[in-house]
């Protein structure tokens, strides 16, 4: 009987999913959980307001303004002047445009960083994914290895029984069963670990298939930017079009006044109407400007100057990630060759152990070095898998 059982809750979580899901539906439930894509509707309604806003005919809200002025604290002799009016905020040439233009420059930027928060998501989940993929690798071959270790356990006490072996031999098999049964609930712990992470991450009720999960070596779309980099030079347009805006718009909005008069001189007299039209234009000065254009000039440039470093980082990422590609698949066939020839010697091993051919000290260290190249050559095709992965990753490429 084994020494070692999982708990109800640890089988039914690593359990995979009955229904297949692949990665990009894991990113997706990640995705659906965070703060941005809940505001995203909303933000996009925010730049259509404003765009709505800057697209009409007048600048701001018009004002109303209602009036009266009289002598009735001095001497009262009947003075009286009632003013309406209404003051309306207009467009100087160009500026509307240059106005419109930021907000459509701002809103890519804000879709921009909205697509690098997915992308940068999207690999955690990748991470998190393949961390869960190799802890339960290495749970799997240390159930198997403790299996292994139980059964020589009872195969050595057989035999002792049957006088072939020496009763020393029984611990030396137990203590490898032990340390076996040990590796499995280390193994154990950081499997549950890293599957409860990827569940907290995603939402997900359960742990989805493995085979669905495996991604295929992707090409990078040659007309888009990547993730990482579209929000720095959409942040650049973005500046360049404060700066324009800083420089060109170098007075604040006219306004049109029109004004309806009535007044009366003395108690007594007629009535008299006249209305009035008033053109407000402000004055472009240094005080106002300069400031202005200093602010939109220095973001600018802490703009662009961020971009090829960012330009730099993604190249490098990216020819690691095709290294690592390379490499991780060599390394896999090299290990699977290991798997091989190590399962071959451990079966003539263990033959030559029950003829009586070997002692169990050498049948212990066959069966070590077979569990670890079997580990090995699991491990070498996870870390092909995720290598995958990770070029995806590293190209902008979301599941």
């Amino acid at each position: 009987m084994r020494s070692f059982a999982f708990t109800f809750l640890t089988l039914a979580l690593l359990a995979p999913a009955a229904d297949a899901q692949t990665l990009r539906d894991a990113a997706d439930a990640a995705w659906a959980r965070q703060p941005a894509a809940r505001t995203l509707a909303a933000r996009q309604d925010e730049f259509a307001a404003r765009r709505d806003a800057t697209d009409s005919l007048l600048s701001g809200a018009p004002a109303a303004t209602l009036s009266n002025r009289n002598n009735r604290l001095q001497r009262d002799t009947g003075l009286s002047e009632w003013e309406a009016g209404i003051t309306l905020p207009l467009w100087l040439p160009g500026y509307q445009a240059r106005t419109l233009a930021l907000i459509e420059r701002e809103r890519e930027s804000f879709v921009a960083l909205v697509d690098e928060a997915r992308w940068r998501l999207a690999g955690e989940v990748r991470e998190a994914w393949w961390q869960y993929r190799l802890a339960a690798n290495e749970r799997e071959q240390a159930a198997r290895h403790a299996d292994a270790a139980r059964q020589l356990v009872a195969d050595v006490d057989r035999r002792i029984r049957a006088g072939d072996l020496p009763r020393i031999d029984l611990n030396q098999a137990r203590g490898a069963e032990a340390s076996a049964e040990a590796a499995l609930a280390e193994a154990d712990v950081r499997a549950h670990r890293t599957a409860r992470a990827f569940l907290a991450l995603t939402g997900l009720a359960e742990l989805p298939a493995p085979g669905g999960m495996d991604e295929t070596k992707r090409s990078a779309d040659a007309t888009a930017a990547h993730p990482r980099l579209a929000p720095l030079e959409r942040a650049v347009a973005a500046a360049r079009a404060r700066l324009q805006i800083a420089s060109r718009n170098v007075r604040d909005l006219p306004e049109l006044a029109f004004g309806l008069r009535r007044e009366r001189p003395l108690e007594g007299a007629g009535w008299e109407s006249s209305a009035s039209v008033e053109l407000r234009i402000p004055l472009a000065t240094d005080a106002r400007n300069r400031p202005k254009v200093a602010a939109a000039n220095a973001e600018l440039i802490e703009a662009e100057s961020q971009l090829p470093y960012a330009q730099a980082q993604v190249d490098a990422e990216r020819d690691a990630a095709g290294r690592e590609l390379a490499r991780t698949a060599e390394a896999a066939e090299r290990a699977e060759l290991r798997r091989t020839l190590a399962a071959e010697t451990q079966r003539e091993y263990a033959r030559a152990f029950a003829l009586g051919n070997i002692d169990l000290p050498q049948r212990l260290r066959i069966e070590a070095d077979s569990f670890d190249a079997e580990l090995a050559a699991a491990r070498a095709r996870i870390e092909a898998a995720r290598a995958v992965s990770r070029y995806n990753q590293a190209i902008g490429v979301l599941p």
